[in-house]
Protein backbone atom coordinates (compact mmCIF):
# COMPACT_ATOMS: atom_id res chain seq x y z
CA UNK A 1 0.00 0.00 0.00
CA UNK A 2 3.12 2.43 0.98
CA UNK A 3 4.33 1.52 -2.64
CA UNK A 4 0.92 2.46 -4.42
CA UNK A 5 0.47 6.05 -2.46
CA UNK A 6 4.52 6.64 -3.29
CA UNK A 7 3.75 5.45 -7.00
CA UNK A 8 1.04 7.88 -6.97
CA UNK A 9 2.46 10.65 -5.72
CA UNK A 10 5.38 10.54 -7.86
CA UNK A 11 2.57 10.71 -10.89
CA UNK A 12 1.11 13.76 -9.07
CA UNK A 13 4.01 15.65 -8.97
CA UNK A 14 5.93 14.92 -12.09
CA UNK A 15 7.02 17.20 -14.65
CA UNK A 16 7.26 15.96 -18.67
CA UNK A 17 9.36 18.05 -20.02
CA UNK A 18 8.43 18.56 -24.37
CA UNK A 19 11.44 17.53 -26.60
CA UNK A 20 12.12 21.02 -27.88
CA UNK A 21 12.80 24.64 -26.63
CA UNK A 22 13.06 26.01 -29.91
CA UNK A 23 10.58 25.92 -32.84
CA UNK A 24 10.97 26.34 -36.51
CA UNK A 25 9.76 28.93 -38.20
CA UNK A 26 9.04 29.08 -42.23
CA UNK A 27 11.46 31.47 -43.96
CA UNK A 28 10.55 30.67 -47.36
CA UNK A 29 14.12 30.13 -48.50
CA UNK A 30 16.78 27.34 -48.29
CA UNK A 31 19.92 29.97 -48.23
CA UNK A 32 22.10 30.00 -45.78
CA UNK A 33 21.23 32.93 -43.39
CA UNK A 34 24.33 34.97 -41.63
CA UNK A 35 22.30 37.40 -39.13
CA UNK A 36 19.44 38.10 -37.30
CA UNK A 37 18.22 41.64 -35.44
CA UNK A 38 15.50 42.86 -34.08
CA UNK A 39 14.42 45.94 -32.86
CA UNK A 40 11.16 44.71 -30.40
CA UNK A 41 9.19 41.74 -30.37
CA UNK A 42 7.12 41.88 -33.39
CA UNK A 43 9.93 43.89 -36.57
CA UNK A 44 13.02 41.49 -37.22
CA UNK A 45 15.62 40.96 -40.21
CA UNK A 46 17.71 38.64 -41.51
CA UNK A 47 19.77 38.10 -44.49
CA UNK A 48 22.48 35.39 -46.35
CA UNK A 49 23.52 34.63 -49.26
CA UNK A 50 21.75 34.69 -53.05
CA UNK A 51 20.66 38.90 -51.63
CA UNK A 52 18.34 37.10 -49.40
CA UNK A 53 16.70 39.95 -47.03
CA UNK A 54 14.03 38.60 -45.07
CA UNK A 55 11.96 40.86 -42.84
CA UNK A 56 8.89 40.03 -40.44
CA UNK A 57 6.58 42.58 -38.30
CA UNK A 58 4.82 39.41 -36.73
CA UNK A 59 7.50 38.02 -34.63
CA UNK A 60 8.36 35.61 -37.29
CA UNK A 61 5.29 33.93 -37.55
CA UNK A 62 5.40 35.12 -41.29
CA UNK A 63 8.89 36.03 -43.33
CA UNK A 64 8.76 38.20 -46.31
CA UNK A 65 11.44 38.58 -49.04
CA UNK A 66 12.40 42.28 -49.48
CA UNK A 67 13.84 43.14 -52.84
CA UNK A 68 17.23 44.40 -52.66
CA UNK A 69 20.32 45.39 -55.15
CA UNK A 70 23.28 43.50 -53.57
CA UNK A 71 22.44 40.26 -56.12
CA UNK A 72 24.22 42.91 -58.69
CA UNK A 73 27.65 42.06 -56.08
CA UNK A 74 26.81 38.35 -56.03
CA UNK A 75 24.13 38.31 -53.29
CA UNK A 76 26.60 37.43 -50.41
CA UNK A 77 25.22 39.41 -47.20
CA UNK A 78 26.60 39.45 -43.81
CA UNK A 79 25.37 41.67 -41.43
CA UNK A 80 22.28 43.34 -41.14
CA UNK A 81 21.73 46.56 -38.69
CA UNK A 82 17.98 48.15 -38.07
CA UNK A 83 18.42 51.27 -36.08
CA UNK A 84 14.20 51.59 -35.62
CA UNK A 85 11.78 50.50 -37.94
CA UNK A 86 12.65 52.34 -41.00
CA UNK A 87 16.28 52.93 -41.11
CA UNK A 88 18.26 49.26 -41.94
CA UNK A 89 21.66 49.32 -42.93
CA UNK A 90 23.04 45.78 -44.54
CA UNK A 91 26.58 45.12 -45.80
CA UNK A 92 28.25 42.16 -47.38
CA UNK A 93 30.59 40.74 -49.47
CA UNK A 94 32.18 42.77 -52.97
CA UNK A 95 31.57 46.15 -51.26
CA UNK A 96 27.91 46.01 -50.84
CA UNK A 97 27.00 48.62 -47.99
CA UNK A 98 23.05 49.50 -48.22
CA UNK A 99 20.51 51.77 -46.69
CA UNK A 100 16.45 51.75 -46.38
CA UNK A 101 15.19 54.75 -44.60
CA UNK A 102 11.69 53.18 -45.03
CA UNK A 103 11.70 50.17 -43.64
CA UNK A 104 13.01 48.27 -47.38
CA UNK A 105 10.28 49.46 -49.55
CA UNK A 106 13.12 51.17 -51.14
CA UNK A 107 17.11 50.79 -51.15
CA UNK A 108 19.60 53.64 -51.06
CA UNK A 109 22.80 51.89 -52.80
CA UNK A 110 26.22 53.60 -50.87
CA UNK A 111 28.46 51.23 -52.54
CA UNK A 112 27.80 47.71 -54.42
CA UNK A 113 30.41 45.66 -56.40
CA UNK A 114 30.14 44.63 -59.38
CA UNK A 115 31.49 41.19 -58.51
CA UNK A 116 35.06 40.64 -57.82
CA UNK A 117 35.07 43.93 -56.35
CA UNK A 118 37.38 43.45 -52.87
CA UNK A 119 36.77 41.03 -50.08
CA UNK A 120 33.55 43.82 -48.69
CA UNK A 121 32.48 44.36 -45.90
CA UNK A 122 31.90 41.79 -42.94
CA UNK A 123 29.72 44.24 -39.75
CA UNK A 124 28.17 47.11 -39.26
CA UNK A 125 27.66 49.24 -36.08
CA UNK A 126 24.89 52.44 -35.75
CA UNK A 127 24.28 54.93 -32.76
CA UNK A 128 22.07 56.25 -34.50
CA UNK A 129 20.67 56.36 -38.24
CA UNK A 130 23.75 59.00 -39.05
CA UNK A 131 26.65 57.51 -36.98
CA UNK A 132 27.90 54.04 -37.70
CA UNK A 133 31.15 52.02 -38.73
CA UNK A 134 31.56 49.30 -40.86
CA UNK A 135 34.58 46.63 -40.82
CA UNK A 136 36.25 44.43 -43.91
CA UNK A 137 39.23 42.82 -44.42
CA UNK A 138 41.93 46.05 -43.68
CA UNK A 139 39.33 48.70 -42.79
CA UNK A 140 36.96 50.59 -40.86
CA UNK A 141 35.19 53.25 -42.69
CA UNK A 142 32.98 55.53 -40.34
CA UNK A 143 30.05 57.70 -40.75
CA UNK A 144 28.27 60.24 -39.49
CA UNK A 145 25.96 61.58 -41.84
CA UNK A 146 24.50 58.02 -43.32
CA UNK A 147 26.73 56.93 -45.38
CA UNK A 148 27.52 60.01 -47.54
CA UNK A 149 31.06 60.64 -46.99
CA UNK A 150 33.29 58.33 -44.55
CA UNK A 151 36.20 58.88 -42.58
CA UNK A 152 38.72 55.56 -42.41
CA UNK A 153 41.09 53.91 -40.88
CA UNK A 154 43.39 51.02 -41.70
CA UNK A 155 44.13 47.99 -39.29
CA UNK A 156 47.01 45.22 -40.56
CA UNK A 157 44.83 41.83 -39.61
CA UNK A 158 42.87 40.38 -43.03
CA UNK A 159 40.23 38.77 -41.47
CA UNK A 160 37.86 41.35 -39.01
CA UNK A 161 34.58 39.82 -38.64
CA UNK A 162 32.05 42.16 -36.03
CA UNK A 163 32.36 45.56 -34.76
CA UNK A 164 30.67 46.93 -31.95
CA UNK A 165 31.06 50.54 -29.82
CA UNK A 166 29.37 51.56 -26.91
CA UNK A 167 29.93 55.13 -27.38
CA UNK A 168 31.17 57.40 -29.93
CA UNK A 169 34.91 57.09 -28.96
CA UNK A 170 35.11 53.62 -27.63
CA UNK A 171 34.93 50.52 -29.88
CA UNK A 172 35.85 46.82 -30.35
CA UNK A 173 36.75 44.92 -33.84
CA UNK A 174 37.40 41.28 -33.72
CA UNK A 175 39.47 38.93 -35.99
CA UNK A 176 40.81 35.96 -36.46
CA UNK A 177 42.90 35.26 -32.86
CA UNK A 178 42.65 39.51 -31.93
CA UNK A 179 40.21 41.40 -30.70
CA UNK A 180 41.14 45.38 -31.36
CA UNK A 181 40.02 48.23 -29.06
CA UNK A 182 39.91 52.11 -30.28
CA UNK A 183 39.54 55.01 -28.07
CA UNK A 184 39.46 57.80 -30.82
CA UNK A 185 36.15 57.08 -32.64
CA UNK A 186 37.81 54.28 -34.78
CA UNK A 187 40.50 56.32 -36.39
CA UNK A 188 43.39 54.46 -34.54
CA UNK A 189 43.71 50.96 -33.06
CA UNK A 190 45.53 48.52 -30.39
CA UNK A 191 45.41 45.06 -29.95
CA UNK A 192 43.64 44.36 -26.55
CA UNK A 193 45.48 41.25 -25.75
CA UNK A 194 43.38 38.57 -25.59
CA UNK A 195 45.01 35.48 -23.77
CA UNK A 196 44.94 33.20 -27.01
CA UNK A 197 48.48 31.77 -26.19
CA UNK A 198 49.63 32.68 -29.68
CA UNK A 199 46.94 30.26 -31.47
CA UNK A 200 44.24 32.40 -33.60
CA UNK A 201 40.67 31.18 -33.07
CA UNK A 202 37.85 32.36 -35.14
CA UNK A 203 36.28 35.33 -33.35
CA UNK A 204 33.62 35.64 -35.42
CA UNK A 205 31.00 37.77 -33.80
CA UNK A 206 31.02 39.64 -30.28
CA UNK A 207 28.71 39.14 -27.24
CA UNK A 208 28.03 42.16 -25.10
CA UNK A 209 26.08 43.40 -22.03
CA UNK A 210 26.27 46.99 -20.21
CA UNK A 211 28.51 48.46 -22.04
CA UNK A 212 31.74 46.89 -20.29
CA UNK A 213 30.86 43.08 -20.87
CA UNK A 214 32.58 41.68 -23.73
CA UNK A 215 32.65 37.97 -24.83
CA UNK A 216 34.29 36.21 -27.91
CA UNK A 217 34.59 32.70 -29.11
CA UNK A 218 36.83 30.55 -31.07
CA UNK A 219 34.35 29.22 -34.25
CA UNK A 220 37.25 26.60 -35.16
CA UNK A 221 38.53 25.95 -31.49
CA UNK A 222 36.81 25.44 -28.20
CA UNK A 223 37.79 28.43 -26.18
CA UNK A 224 35.44 31.32 -25.10
CA UNK A 225 37.25 34.46 -23.53
CA UNK A 226 35.08 37.26 -21.60
CA UNK A 227 36.35 40.68 -20.63
CA UNK A 228 34.83 42.57 -17.70
CA UNK A 229 35.80 46.09 -18.37
CA UNK A 230 35.33 46.52 -22.23
CA UNK A 231 38.18 44.63 -23.48
CA UNK A 232 41.17 46.36 -21.16
CA UNK A 233 41.80 42.81 -19.84
CA UNK A 234 40.52 39.68 -20.61
CA UNK A 235 39.95 35.79 -18.94
CA UNK A 236 39.18 32.44 -20.60
CA UNK A 237 36.05 31.38 -19.28
CA UNK A 238 35.95 27.93 -20.87
CA UNK A 239 38.52 25.53 -22.49
CA UNK A 240 35.61 23.41 -24.04
CA UNK A 241 33.32 25.85 -25.79
CA UNK A 242 33.61 27.09 -29.19
CA UNK A 243 30.95 28.73 -31.07
CA UNK A 244 29.97 31.43 -34.06
CA UNK A 245 26.83 33.15 -33.09
CA UNK A 246 26.92 34.56 -29.78
CA UNK A 247 24.12 36.33 -27.71
CA UNK A 248 24.11 38.14 -24.26
CA UNK A 249 21.28 39.04 -22.57
CA UNK A 250 22.88 40.15 -19.31
CA UNK A 251 26.65 39.44 -17.58
CA UNK A 252 25.16 36.27 -16.85
CA UNK A 253 23.04 35.18 -19.03
CA UNK A 254 23.89 33.97 -22.64
CA UNK A 255 24.04 32.11 -26.22
CA UNK A 256 26.43 30.37 -28.31
CA UNK A 257 25.57 28.49 -31.03
CA UNK A 258 28.05 26.26 -33.69
CA UNK A 259 27.34 23.69 -36.01
CA UNK A 260 25.07 20.56 -35.70
CA UNK A 261 22.34 22.81 -34.65
CA UNK A 262 23.93 22.92 -31.20
CA UNK A 263 23.26 25.92 -28.68
CA UNK A 264 24.25 26.33 -25.73
CA UNK A 265 23.39 28.13 -22.77
CA UNK A 266 25.26 29.82 -19.70
CA UNK A 267 23.92 31.60 -16.57
CA UNK A 268 26.95 32.38 -14.98
CA UNK A 269 28.67 34.68 -17.62
CA UNK A 270 30.11 31.69 -19.98
CA UNK A 271 31.92 29.17 -17.10
CA UNK A 272 28.96 26.39 -17.47
CA UNK A 273 27.01 25.76 -19.93
CA UNK A 274 23.98 23.51 -20.95
CA UNK A 275 22.69 22.42 -23.99
CA UNK A 276 19.31 23.69 -25.75
CA UNK A 277 16.67 21.12 -27.03
CA UNK A 278 16.77 21.98 -30.65
CA UNK A 279 16.35 20.17 -33.50
CA UNK A 280 18.22 16.93 -33.49
CA UNK A 281 17.08 16.04 -37.10
CA UNK A 282 18.86 19.65 -38.54
CA UNK A 283 22.88 19.05 -38.86
CA UNK A 284 23.05 23.62 -40.02
CA UNK A 285 25.42 25.49 -37.85
CA UNK A 286 23.99 28.44 -35.90
CA UNK A 287 25.16 31.69 -37.54
CA UNK A 288 23.61 34.27 -34.90
CA UNK A 289 21.34 34.81 -32.19
CA UNK A 290 19.03 37.91 -31.21
CA UNK A 291 16.54 38.13 -28.18
CA UNK A 292 13.97 40.98 -27.99
CA UNK A 293 13.33 40.06 -24.68
CA UNK A 294 14.44 37.64 -21.44
CA UNK A 295 11.75 35.26 -23.23
CA UNK A 296 11.67 36.19 -26.72
CA UNK A 297 14.61 35.17 -29.09
CA UNK A 298 15.67 33.56 -32.29
CA UNK A 299 18.57 32.26 -34.28
CA UNK A 300 19.67 32.03 -37.83
CA UNK A 301 21.71 29.06 -39.69
CA UNK A 302 22.05 27.20 -42.65
CA UNK A 303 19.72 26.50 -45.89
CA UNK A 304 16.90 28.83 -44.25
CA UNK A 305 16.70 27.88 -41.06
CA UNK A 306 15.17 30.11 -38.32
CA UNK A 307 14.30 29.09 -34.77
CA UNK A 308 12.30 30.89 -31.92
CA UNK A 309 11.86 30.38 -28.07
CA UNK A 310 8.98 32.35 -26.41
CA UNK A 311 10.55 31.13 -22.74
CA UNK A 312 13.96 32.42 -22.84
CA UNK A 313 15.43 28.72 -23.90
CA UNK A 314 13.42 27.03 -21.17
CA UNK A 315 12.12 23.58 -21.93
CA UNK A 316 8.03 24.13 -22.55
CA UNK A 317 6.82 22.20 -18.66
CA UNK A 318 3.78 19.83 -19.15
CA UNK A 319 2.62 19.08 -15.46
CA UNK A 320 0.66 15.99 -14.68
CA UNK A 321 -1.98 16.34 -12.26
CA UNK A 322 -3.35 12.37 -12.55
CA UNK A 323 -4.63 11.32 -9.52
CA UNK A 324 -4.01 7.79 -10.39
CA UNK A 325 -7.37 6.97 -12.49
CA UNK A 326 -7.24 6.93 -16.36
CA UNK A 327 -9.91 9.54 -17.78
CA UNK A 328 -12.50 7.67 -19.59
CA UNK A 329 -12.83 10.47 -22.44
CA UNK A 330 -10.95 12.68 -24.60
CA UNK A 331 -11.42 16.46 -23.20
CA UNK A 332 -9.47 19.60 -24.17
CA UNK A 333 -10.68 21.63 -21.64
CA UNK A 334 -11.50 25.92 -21.55
CA UNK A 335 -8.27 27.55 -20.94
CA UNK A 336 -8.09 29.98 -17.92
CA UNK A 337 -8.17 32.77 -17.33
CA UNK A 338 -9.40 33.25 -20.57
CA UNK A 339 -9.91 36.33 -21.62
CA UNK A 340 -5.91 36.56 -20.52
CA UNK A 341 -3.24 38.57 -21.38
CA UNK A 342 0.41 37.35 -21.90
CA UNK A 343 -0.25 33.52 -19.75
CA UNK A 344 -2.78 30.88 -19.58
CA UNK A 345 -3.49 27.55 -18.72
CA UNK A 346 -4.50 24.96 -20.86
CA UNK A 347 -5.65 21.32 -19.38
CA UNK A 348 -6.67 18.43 -21.37
CA UNK A 349 -7.46 14.39 -20.69
CA UNK A 350 -5.65 11.73 -22.72
CA UNK A 351 -7.19 8.24 -22.83
CA UNK A 352 -4.50 6.39 -24.62
CA UNK A 353 -0.99 6.63 -25.23
CA UNK A 354 0.15 7.85 -28.32
CA UNK A 355 1.46 11.36 -30.01
CA UNK A 356 -0.34 14.43 -29.85
CA UNK A 357 0.21 17.83 -30.86
CA UNK A 358 -1.39 20.85 -29.56
CA UNK A 359 -1.51 23.73 -32.13
CA UNK A 360 -2.44 27.40 -31.94
CA UNK A 361 -4.62 29.38 -35.10
CA UNK A 362 -5.57 32.44 -36.33
CA UNK A 363 -9.54 33.19 -37.41
CA UNK A 364 -8.28 32.65 -40.88
CA UNK A 365 -7.08 28.76 -39.84
CA UNK A 366 -3.38 29.72 -40.26
CA UNK A 367 -1.11 27.38 -38.10
CA UNK A 368 0.65 29.86 -36.02
CA UNK A 369 2.37 27.80 -32.73
CA UNK A 370 3.18 24.24 -32.73
CA UNK A 371 3.00 24.33 -28.75
CA UNK A 372 4.04 20.65 -28.64
CA UNK A 373 3.92 17.48 -30.66
CA UNK A 374 5.02 14.54 -28.39
CA UNK A 375 4.34 10.88 -26.59
CA UNK A 376 2.03 11.04 -24.20
CA UNK A 377 0.63 8.28 -21.65
CA UNK A 378 -3.17 8.35 -20.59
CA UNK A 379 -4.03 10.98 -17.74
CA UNK A 380 -4.80 14.46 -17.10
CA UNK A 381 -2.36 17.80 -17.97
CA UNK A 382 -2.06 21.09 -17.59
CA UNK A 383 0.46 23.49 -19.54
CA UNK A 384 1.30 26.85 -19.49
CA UNK A 385 0.73 28.38 -22.37
CA UNK A 386 3.01 32.00 -23.21
CA UNK A 387 1.14 33.86 -25.81
CA UNK A 388 3.40 37.48 -25.52
CA UNK A 389 4.11 37.33 -29.39
CA UNK A 390 0.49 37.21 -30.57
CA UNK A 391 -1.23 40.26 -31.69
CA UNK A 392 -4.80 40.64 -29.73
CA UNK A 393 -7.53 38.78 -30.93
CA UNK A 394 -9.51 35.44 -30.83
CA UNK A 395 -7.74 32.24 -31.55
CA UNK A 396 -7.96 28.42 -31.87
CA UNK A 397 -6.54 25.57 -30.14
CA UNK A 398 -6.49 22.23 -31.15
CA UNK A 399 -5.61 18.69 -29.40
CA UNK A 400 -5.10 15.82 -31.94
CA UNK A 401 -3.74 12.41 -32.89
CA UNK A 402 -4.97 10.39 -35.01
CA UNK A 403 -7.47 9.16 -33.50
CA UNK A 404 -9.41 12.46 -32.07
CA UNK A 405 -9.21 16.01 -32.35
CA UNK A 406 -10.84 18.89 -30.30
CA UNK A 407 -10.89 22.41 -30.72
CA UNK A 408 -11.91 25.51 -28.67
CA UNK A 409 -11.01 29.29 -28.97
CA UNK A 410 -9.50 31.51 -26.17
CA UNK A 411 -9.46 35.85 -26.52
CA UNK A 412 -5.78 37.34 -25.95
CA UNK A 413 -5.87 40.80 -25.03
CA UNK A 414 -2.39 42.80 -24.66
Amino acid sequence: MKKLIFTILIIHFSLIIANAQWYQQNSGTNQNLYDVKFINKNTGWALGDAGIVLKTTNGGINWINIPNPSIIAGGILSTVFPVDSNFVYVVGGHEVILKTTNGGNNWITIRNGPYGTGTGFESAYFLNKDTGWFCGSYRVLRTTNGGMTFDSAGIFWGSLHDIYFKDFNTGVICGDGIVFKTTDGGLNWFNSNVPTNGHYPMFRRFGYAEKKYLWVAGYNASVFFRSTDFASTWSKVDSTRGGFGIFFLNKDTGFVGSGLNQLLKTTNGGYNWKRERTDTNVLAFISAICFASDSLGWYVGAVGKIYYTSTGGLPLVINSINSGKIPKNYELYQNYPNPFNTQTNIEFDITESGIYKLDVFDLLGRKIKEIFNKDFKPGRYRIKYDAENLTSGTYFYRLQSKKMSRTKSFLFIK
